[in-house]
């Protein structure tokens, strides 16, 4: 990864994701049908729903431990 993950390209991002096996280095928060949102990390031990966008990005930097 280039340090950046704005200079990556998707497939740069995703190849270096894969590569850190069991590492906290991405999350995704992604809406689900029922109004909630599927929050997971590439560490593959976090895998929550959550009641909206904003709750599940506080929960992944709590998860990461970078909740300011």
């Amino acid at each position: 990864m280039s340090g950046n993950v704005m200079h990556d390209s998707p497939t740069e991002f995703l190849h270096d994701v894969a590569s850190e096996d069991g590492r906290c280095v991405a999350q995704s928060v992604i809406p689900v049908g029922d109004g909630g949102y599927r929050c997971a990390c590439s560490c593959g031990r976090w895998d929550i729903i959550a009641p909206g966008r904003a709750e599940g990005l506080r929960l992944a930097r709590v998860h990461t431990g970078t909740e300011v």
